[in-house]
């Protein structure tokens, strides 16, 4: 175990949702941290509290202009940076492939030259695995990603694997599906729909019944933190699925924004996503229960009521 006085954390893409709430997790714990986005730090309007605290330190960089002395005096290093929406891979694929296949690579060959780094913790997704071959899916299923972010970090957490068997590299897999909360990207279909059904606007659901896991911030925030803290033996080189560990049907959770909203606006249905039709996240968390500690506390249906309340203070 890690104790936070002796472990300096450096947090990439830390501007975002997740590398905020990671921050703000970590410091209230006693941890120091970096974090590195190439996000002007005016503009960091998530972390303005962060800024100030003199255990914050911000680095204005592109993750792929990272160099090992930004690395050097980090025990651990979470790996948030990324183009993470789906949609925009369809229009911009060859950028993101940039973003979350090279970006990785430099990361890496940064942490392996460094030689200072006991964790290295990579940011997993759901649409890594589009095509389950068993029900609920572990962290031994297969990659098939069946669209281009997909691939993209399919492709990464592939690179963490071959760095971590040739150089050593202490590589850590967090898969996560769809997560949510207060301050959520407004590009994922839980928002759009939320802030619809609460301005009249129509629902729009790109197919239906393919499935995701729905998790709320706090919960993810927690795994991570518990992976943070957790022996080195204990962790690295393995993967862990975190979330609420329940399959919702999209057009169930289309269902329960309207409902959340308590409007009666319309439903609209259209194609499905190129690779999309057949998508499944049923993801089992019992390693990450068994190994982490980690339970998850928040259900689907409280996640989408509980990020309803913040959509609400946005009007």
């Amino acid at each position: 175990m890690i104790p936070p006085g002796d472990a300096r954390v450096l947090i990439t893409g830390v501007a975002g949702f997740a590398g905020s709430s990671l921050s703000k997790a970590l410091l209230a714990l006693g941890y120091s941290v970096t974090g590195l986005d190439v996000v002007a730090p005016g503009h960091a309007g998530l972390l303005r509290r962060e800024l100030s605290n003199p255990g914050f330190h911000y680095v204005w960089k592109s993750i792929q202009d990272i160099r090992p002395d930004d690395v050097e005096g980090h025990s651990v290093v979470v790996h948030l940076a990324a183009q993470p929406d789906a949609p925009l891979a369809f229009e911009s694929p060859r950028y993101t492939v940039m973003q979350n296949i090279e970006g990785t690579v430099a990361l890496l060959e940064a942490v392996r030259q460094a030689e200072c780094v006991s964790k290295l913790m990579f940011a997993g997704s759901g649409n890594e695995i589009g095509r389950a071959l068993y029900l609920p899916m572990d962290e031994d299923h297969p990659l098939i990603p069946h669209n281009p972010y997909g691939f993209s970090k399919a492709a990464a957490e592939m690179a963490l694997g071959a760095w971590r068997l040739a150089y050593g590299v202490p590589s850590i897999v967090m898969r996560s599906g769809v997560v949510v909360g207060p301050n959520m990207r407004r590009e994922v279909f839980i928002f759009k729909w939320l802030w619809n059904a609460l301005h009249g606007r129509p629902i729009v659901v790109e197919g239906g019944t393919q499935t995701r896991d729905l998790a709320f911030i706090d919960d993810v925030v927690r795994a991570w933190t518990l992976a943070v803290q957790a022996p080195v033996e204990d962790v690295v080189g393995q993967k862990f699925f975190v979330g609420s560990g329940q399959e919702c049907p999209v057009d169930d959770l289309a269902q329960l924004c309207r409902a959340t909203i308590g409007t009666n606006v319309p439903i609209e249905y259209v194609g499905y996503r190129p690779g999309e039709e057949g998508h499944r996240e049923a993801f089992s968390v019992e390693k990450a229960k068994r190994v982490l500690g980690y339970v998850p506390e928040i259900s689907p249906r409280q996640a989408v009521a509980l990020t309803a309340e913040w959509v609400r203070t946005l009007c």
